[in-house]
Order: C-alpha cells, then structure tokens, then sequence
C-alpha cells in the first residue's frame, strides 16, 4: 500500500514538473549570436569610415607624431655690455633635467642614482619623482645643468644595470642667463626670472629687444631613437639683440667701492654715486649701497639713484643763481646786501655762523652757503619763475630714462606754495629731488645752459646700434652761455676757497656745491613724521659739481644719507667725489688744466695725470674671460681721515 502511494506521489511531482518546464529552443541562441556578429560588424564598419572618410587627417596626425620628433632650438637672449664691451649679462647653452613621474617606476631608487649627480638632496629628488596626482607628466629637477652632468647621465643611462631606472628622466636644451661681473651694476643691469624674462633693470626694459625666439628642428624617429636618413626640417631660431651701455665697468667698480668704504666709515644708512659726461649727458657709472639688515652696507638691487628721493638743500642755490643771472643779468662779482636775518612768509631764515649785515659778492654767497644771500638773490625773481627755471633744469620731472620705479621728485606749482616756500625753496627746502635729476640739473651748467637728458644705453642691437639707442630728448636751452658762466665761477670758488675744499682733484679746477639737509623721519612718539630738534636730527649730505670747470668732460652728484659719525657735507660727500673723480679722470682720460705741485715731477709738467703711488689696477678687465671673484687690493680705496668740522652745515645753514 505503501509503494503504491509513493509511487503516485512521484508520478504527480513529474507531471508538474512537465506542465511548468518549456523545452529550450537552440534557434533562439543562433538569434542572439547572430545580432552580436552584426552590432560587432557595425562598429568595425563605422570605425573604418571614421579612418577612411570622416576624420581621416586626425588619425594621419597621430601617426605623423609617432613617427616625428621635434626639438627646440634655443634663441639665446641678447648680451648687455658697458661702452668698452665688456660683458654684464649674456645667455650660454645649457640644459634642465626634467622627469615624467608616471614612468618612473622606483622614485627612491633613481633619486640614489641622481642625487649625486645633480647635487639635489635624495629626500627632495624622491618627492619630485613621485607623482602628486594621477597621469602627473612633468616635474623639473634641476636647471642651468652643464654639458658635464650631462654627459654623467648618459653614462648612467648606457649602463644595463641602472637603465631601467632611468626610465622617464628627459633632457631639455635651454639657455643660461649669466653675469661675468657677479654683482657690479646689479641694480642697473638688472636680472631675468627662470623663464629668462627680465624683472627689473635693463633687463626689464628692454626685454622685448633682448629676447630671441626659438627654433625648432623636425626629424624622423624610430622604435631606438632617430633615423639618420629621415627628412629633417629646421626653422632656425632668432637670437636676441644686444644692449650696450653708457656705463664704463672701472669706473662703477670704484665708484661701488668707495661708496661702501665710506658708507661704513661714517656709519651711513646708505650712499649714492651718479657720473655722467655733461657735454653728452651719457650716465658713466650709477652706484647705490645701503646698509642690509644684518648691519653691512652692501649694493642695492634696486636702482636708488632713479629711486629715492632727498630734500636738496644748498646744492639748489647755485641753479637759482643761474635762472638770476639768466633772468636779471647778475654775475659773480655782483655785490648784494645781506641782512643777518631775512623773514619770508612769517618764518625768519638766519645764517650759521650768524654775521652782521654786510655786503658780500654773489661768488661769496654761493661758496659760503649763505641762506639768506641766495633769498635775496630769489627775491629778484617771483615765484613763477624761480619754479619755471628749476623745472627746466629738470627737477620734478622724469629723466626720460624710462627706468622701473624711477620717481619725479616734489616740486609744488607756485600757487600751491605756503608764504614760507618763496624763501625756502630757493635754498633746496620744501622739495625733493633724485640723485639723477640733480646731476641732469648741473649738467646743463656744465654744458653752457643746455638740458641734455641722460642716458644709459649707447646703441641697441648690438655694437652697430641697428636699432638706435636709448635717447629720444631733444636739448633745450634752459640759461644763457654766459648765465651758466657766471654760475661756473662761483661753484670753482666753493672748491677753491668754500665749503667744498676737499672736493678738489689735483691738476684739475672742479666746479660744485656742498649741501646738508634735514631729513624727515617718522617720530614714534607721535606717529607724525618731524624733522626733530638740534641735538636729534637725521641728515642728507650731497655734493654736485664737475670738472674741468672751464671745459666740463665729467660731472658727478654724490648723496650720503643719514650718515651718523659726521653729517656736513664739506667733510662726508666731498670727499667722495674727490676719490671718485681722480680715478675716473685718470681712466678716461682727461687732460688736467692746470698745473699741480703733485703733477710736477723733474721739473716738467705732466700732459696727463700722475700715476697714483699704489697702481689702480682695474678688476674688471676681461682677460681670457675671467673676472676675479675678490678684487685685487690695490683697487680698494684709500681710508680718509675724518676731518675737522669746518662750520658747514645747518641750523639756519644747509650745505
């Protein structure tokens, strides 16, 4: 009974076992594989058409790009050289080192193998090997790399052993901004960033001449590299003009020296130096040197002669004289009544030391620094135009030398001058100048009453000057010949028996004036800025003048400033641009006009100046190339005594 049942039960379970099942149908696979074939053929179809017709010439690029290379051929960046044509900046073949991260397979194991090579820390090597983010393709490991390392990653390549980690590491030609002279002229010649674009200086200013444009050379490569037989094309590159300077090298080489000698001799904040050929108005040397941070003068890297800024003082009396000589028909000899106190604007001006009323040759005023003799010489004139000639001599106004930063100085229209200003202005008060507007300013004494504007750059494009040169300025008479001679003489008497003795250059008659001004500083007490009291003042003390007075061929402005062992300028500037002016006569060379004792040797004169005890040997001579690093010590220049006070300065004075 029992099988019986189980027999049924089984019997059942199969029926429904038929009634849910439907048998498979192999047609249906035959289907489904057969659409497959076909969506599979479509797309070989749609891909062929896409080769053949639609985007033909984007498939024959890719091909064309694997089959060609391409390299850059560097178009070097132009030379910068002083009038001699000894080189400050020019642009040499080099390399970079550069990695594709994504290829490197061990970044610890090829930095081991660079990192002697290249001098790079192994630990920054191996950051620079890693890639910082997926599909990284470029990472720079070192630029400026000679032909030397060069030719040691090569041999490191070329080993079987340590090839495979040099997988990824490339080779790239550039070029190499470099200075022959280190720092000398820095803050003129200026210097490029990485990508050899100037950032300031020369450089900067015409960067646009200066830089060339790359070439590029196509060829034909293989699985191993190129194919010597391949087509090759070559669009050359283009080389950058070259700038030369005005500057002669010697002479900025000493006048940076003798300005940090001197810098450091009266514990200065910092000293400026500009040389010029007035009949020209070429700059011959622009020195800066400022004390750094660690309390070491040093030169500036920016160029503080176009830069900053410094109330005059004296040194303005004599272009005031000119405009009245110009103006009025003064001379030197002309005599004029000074009181011992003059009230201008309700602010009494004095002399120091004080003298009773006298009457004192023009001359006289000029060379004693007299306050109130150069009022009374103003007084000739009114506002509009004491303000008309100083602007023609070219204060508050650009040099036209285009130069970055460069500053116009502060010279006030007459109808926005206080009361006070028609008796300060006319002693170098109550406004402010640059060191090159003050050497154009004298320049155009030196050069009969004409402006020239200065300028820095000799030709363009090299020593042919295919692109002209850096002055663009038509001269402009600004005094009379004769004005300018009047103003002459009294500028020799303030060297030969003034303020600016020790300014004299044996066997040459030098033309200047001294001036110390009060500087304005921040009082932190008030916040305010103050010009202090006696007994807490802060000084500029500045020389201008030029040589030979009777036929100028040099000219030079020098400016201390905040110079704290001695402050007049009879004793701080002057004696700077005695030192400076002797060697550049010498190196120019200008003939002396008129016989010194010291010039004098056997009983005959000298035809040109005598050589110095210790030669001058010039550091900067480009013998075979090589400029030493520590210049020789002959050059450096010689230490000068402090010298007695001599009664120049300020109170009421400002020489």
């Amino acid at each position: 009974m029992s099988t019986t049942k189980a027999s049924v039960r089984a019997e059942q379970r199969r029926a429904i076992f038929r009634r849910t099942t439907t048998p498979v149908d192999p047609r249906n696979r035959l289907i489904a594989l057969l659409v497959a074939f076909v969506v599979i053929g479509a797309g070989f179809v749609a891909l062929l058409v896409d080769l053949q017709t639609v985007r033909p010439d984007r498939y024959r690029v890719w091909g064309e790009d694997q089959r060609r290379g391409y390299r850059e051929i560097a178009g070097y960046r132009g030379a910068i050289t002083d009038r001699n044509g000894f080189v400050l900046a020019a642009s040499t073949p080099s390399h970079q080192i550069v990695a594709n991260p994504s290829q490197v397979e061990n970044p610890a194991a090829t930095a081991a193998l660079l990192a002697p090579v290249l001098g790079v820390d192994s630990a920054e090597l191996t950051a620079k090997l890693t890639p910082d983010k997926p599909g990284a393709s470029y990472s720079l490991l070192l630029s400026h790399v000679d032909d030397a390392i060069v030719t040691q990653l090569q041999d490191i390549r070329s080993n079987k052993k340590w090839a495979p980690s040099m997988v990824g590491i490339f080779v790239r030609p550039e070029e190499s901004r470099v200075y022959p002279a280190g720092d000398l002229a820095n803050a003129l010649v200026g210097r490029v960033d990485p990508d050899e674009q100037g950032t300031f200086g020369v450089e900067k200013i015409y960067n646009e001449v200066m830089k060339g444009s790359p070439g590029k050379e196509r060829f034909e490569r293989g699985q191993f590299g190129s194919i010597s037989v391949g087509a090759r094309e070559v669009d050359p590159a283009t080389a950058g003009n070259d700038v030369v300077l005005t500057i002669d090298h010697r002479i900025q080489y000493v006048a940076e020296q003798t300005l940090l000698a001197h810098c450091e001799k009266t514990a200065a904040e910092g000293a400026t130096a500009v040389l010029a050929d007035p009949r020209t108005g070429e700059v011959l040397a622009m020195a800066s040197v400022a004390r750094n941070d660690e309390g070491v003068c040093v030169t500036t890297n920016y160029n503080a002669a176009l830069v900053d800024v410094f109330e005059p003082g004296s040194v303005v009396k004599p272009l005031v004289m000119a405009a009245a000589a110009d103006r009025t028909g003064l001379t030197a000899d002309t005599s004029i009544e000074v009181p011992s106190r003059i009230t201008v604007g309700g602010k009494t001006f004095v002399d120091h030391p004080p003298h009773p009323s006298a009457t004192f040759p023009v001359s006289e005023i000029i060379a004693e620094s007299m306050n109130v003799g150069a009022i009374e010489i103003a007084q000739r004139m009114d506002a509009q135009t004491i303000f008309d000639y100083l602007t023609g001599f070219g204060l508050g106004r650009d040099t036209a030398l285009e130069f970055p930063g460069e500053s116009a100085g502060s010279l006030r229209q007459p109808e926005d001058w206080y009361g006070s200003d028609n008796g300060a202005i006319p002693i170098g008060q109550g406004m402010s100048v640059t060191a090159a507007q003050l050497l154009a300013a004298y320049n155009v004494l030196a050069n009969g009453g004409t402006y020239l504007a200065p300028s820095l750059i000799e030709s363009l494009g090299g020593a042919d000057g295919s692109l002209g040169s850096g002055v663009s300025a038509e001269p402009r008479r600004v005094v009379s010949e004769a004005a300018a001679a009047e103003t002459i003489r009294a500028l020799t008497a303030v060297v030969e028996v003034g303020t600016g003795s020790q300014a004299a250059i044996p066997g040459y008659t030098v033309a200047g004036k001294t001036g110390t001004a009060w500087k304005a500083f921040k009082d932190e007490a008030t916040g305010k800025l103050t010009f202090g009291s006696d007994g807490n003042r802060l000084y500029v003390s500045s020389f201008a003048g030029f040589l030979p007075a009777e036929r100028p061929e040099l000219s030079m402005v020098v400016v201390v400033d905040q110079p704290r062992n001695d402050y007049m300028a009879s004793t701080v500037a002057a004696p700077i641009f005695s030192e400076i002016g002797a060697y550049a006569a010498r190196i120019l060379p200008i003939t002396p006009n008129h016989v010194d004792a010291d010039a004098v040797a056997g009983g005959r004169v000298r035809g040109t100046p005598a050589p110095l005890a210790t030669p001058v040997v010039d550091p900067l001579a480009p013998v075979a190339g090589h400029v030493p690093a520590d210049p020789p010590a002959a050059v450096q220049p010689a230490a000068v005594q402090p010298a007695a006070a001599t009664g120049d300065a300020t109170g009421g004075r400002r020489r």
